[in-house]
């Protein structure tokens, strides 16, 4: 069917100025890729932006796991789909897309429409070198999550302010033993990479800088290899943190296993969750709390982990649907939008005037603290050949009980060879 409304559209283009002006006084047709899950502020998005009949927009549904959805995507855009005209990127991809000329970078008007009250964090992520591609459409951070009661017994208050993770771990090993585990990623997968770039950059130091030069093996990224070698060295340490991911994380610190852990925000919905069917998990779900991501030095702010998604424009959108295209790629991205995503799929705004909502703010009682995190986030590195950068990256860092000051030297080479010429 799609290869039958391709040819049509062909030979439309044959038809005489004047049927191709009539044909023009419809509504637009856009279609949008996005990813699953979130199905109902999407309509919801769609309906909204719709409603003056100025264009539509079908909804194309990719699949599941991001990197399904970048070969999908890669594909149709490489191939300049006339059909991809709104596309849902992870944050990681911008580099890639705009330097390959897959999506087109915004033009003034719709870049000042999105840049407003977005969180900077956020608009790192959707830049290209000095050129917005994209309008942040969610956003997100990690957070520091602790059990308050557990906290206190070990002699910290996190909430009054950011923690090392020399001073986390200190007290965390006073915790009894099976308490003390303090869970963070460790496993090879993309979470590693966002927790070892996180940690470099916290040190004041970038895994790669803006000129694409590698930058692991110094002072920053020292520093970020003694927070995982005493992780997964110390007191704290989980049994199998070389397998943690995002998942059995918070099953460590559901079941008390970990008394802190670092997580997205989704863990909170997904305690309530559990709280409402099970009435013995909500005294646990009672003694959540949460504070910004640690310190790696005491004399400087951490740089929390981002994540989320931006829309951009594909380049093989028709001219003549441009600018409808952008229309709906900021009405799709409006506060209102964000807002809907936020309260019925969970997933934090990148504009900050939505964490100020009294219905954002009575569902996310940390919503505070997610907005600074968002806008003080180190995006990661923004870089053409991202996907070689993160797997020489969870490589060298893995497993984790095998990590050293040293490992920022073998880190820092693995790196220069993979974003190289």
């Amino acid at each position: 069917m799609k290869n039958l409304l391709r040819l049509a559209a062909a030979a439309l283009t044959a038809l005489p100025l004047a049927a191709c002006a009539a044909e023009s006084e419809g509504p637009v047709a856009l279609t949008w890729w996005q990813g699953p899950n979130a199905e109902t502020p999407t309509q919801a998005a769609v309906a909204a932006c719709t409603r003056d009949g100025k264009y539509t927009i079908k909804v194309e549904t990719l699949p599941d796991g991001s990197d399904k959805q970048r070969e999908q995507l890669v594909r149709r855009l490489s191939a300049k789909d006339r059909a991809v005209n709104l596309v849902t990127m992870d944050v990681v991809w911008t580099a890639e897309f705009a330097e390959a000329g897959w999506i087109l970078p915004l033009p003034a008007a719709t870049a000042a429409t999105v840049t407003q009250g977005t969180l900077d964090g956020a608009l790192k992520s959707a830049t290209w070198k000095d050129k917005l591609y994209a309008a942040p459409l969610l956003s997100g951070s990690q957070l520091l999550w602790y059990r308050k009661s557990r906290a206190q017994q070990a002699g910290i208050d996190p909430a009054k302010g950011e923690l090392t993770w020399e001073q986390l771990l200190a007290a965390a090993g006073r915790m009894p033993e099976g308490e003390r585990g303090v869970a963070t990623p460790g496993n090879r997968y993309e979470g590693y990479t966002v927790f070892v770039n996180a940690l470099v950059a916290s040190a004041g130091g970038q895994i790669v800088d803006a000129e694409g030069r590698p930058g692991l093996d110094g002072d920053a990224g020292r520093a970020a290899a003694s927070v995982i070698g005493s992780l997964a060295s110390g007191p704290a340490a989980l049994k199998g943190m070389s397998t943690l991911d995002e998942e059995t994380m918070r099953a460590a610190f559901e079941q008390g296993e970990a008394s802190f852990m670092t997580n997205w925000g989704y863990v909170y919905a997904a305690a309530a969750e559990r709280a409402q069917k099970e009435p013995a998990f909500k005294k646990v779900f009672d003694d959540y709390g949460w504070a910004r991501y640690p310190k790696v030095t005491a004399d400087r702010a951490s740089a929390p982990p981002l994540g989320g998604s931006n829309i951009a424009v594909g380049a093989g959108t028709p001219e003549d649907q441009r600018d409808s295209a952008f229309a709906a790629l900021a009405c799709l991205t409006s506060e209102q939008a964000q807002k809907g995503f936020m309260t019925q799929a969970g997933i934090p705004a990148a504009r900050a005037s939505v964490y100020d909502d009294a219905e954002v703010r009575a569902k996310f009682p940390f919503a505070d603290v997610m907005r600074d995190s968002i806008a003080e986030a180190a995006p990661r590195p923004m870089v053409r050949k991202y996907n070689a950068l993160s797997t020489a990256i969870q490589t060298a860092f893995h497993p984790p009980a095998s990590v050293s000051p040293e490992t920022a030297a073998k880190a820092h080479a693995a790196v220069a060879e993979a974003v190289g010429p």
